[in-house]
């Protein structure tokens, strides 16, 4: 079951990445961007790396994509450059694409065969139970390590990022110059023009 599940998820990623590649529009290219960081967190956490899932979602999720989605926003881009001919580019596309899966399909090849443990699993192997019923995970080593030993570096950054938070509203808003104070004893204190 969770092989199926890896598979459908890796497929998914798979889509998504070719999305992001394919789309015209530049903000559903970014949130298909944003859709494959998230299943490849999701694939994280089927292969027990939960602080690199969580660092996934928290780095390039929460920063990075949606910092490239609030820019494409605010450059207001335009629909009618969107329809050029894509696919003249498609050949060397294909060839690059091609290079690559070679190269990677040839590394993969090279490293099975010159490794020795690969047939370990049919070999009697010592196992330590106890060592796997105490065993913690590793996000609760990151926290208690974090949360005991770096308290005062922890708040440190906390604040630091506050302050860039700060810093970036302060300097994107935009005041308004000629704006008309509304005093109420004035408009209040004038005579009213049906008597």
């Amino acid at each position: 079951m969770l092989n199926l599940l890896f598979y459908f998820f890796s497929i998914v990623l798979l889509l998504s990445a070719l999305a992001v590649v394919l789309t015209h529009n530049s903000i559903v290219s970014v949130l298909f961007l944003v859709l494959s960081f998230l299943i490849s967190a999701i694939l994280l956490i089927l292969l027990e790396c939960e602080f690199l899932a969580l660092m996934l979602i928290i780095i390039y999720v929460g920063a990075v994509a949606i910092l490239f989605l609030f820019v494409l926003m605010m450059l207001e881009t335009k629909l009618k450059n969107l329809n050029k001919n894509i696919f003249i580019y498609f050949p060397f596309g294909v060839f690059i694409n091609s290079v690559f899966f070679f190269e990677i399909t040839n590394s993969i090849s090279n490293s099975f065969l010159s490794n020795p443990y690969v047939n370990n699993f049919l070999y009697n192997t010592y196992c330590s139970w106890y060592g796997k019923v105490d065993s913690l995970t590793d996000i609760e080593v990151f926290g208690s390590i974090l949360y005991t030993q770096y308290v005062l570096q922890f708040l440190v950054v906390g604040f630091v990022l506050f302050l860039a938070l700060v810093g970036v509203v302060f300097l994107t808003s935009n005041p308004i110059k000629n704006h008309k104070n509304q005093v109420v004893f004035h408009q209040l204190s004038r005579n009213s023009v049906i008597f």
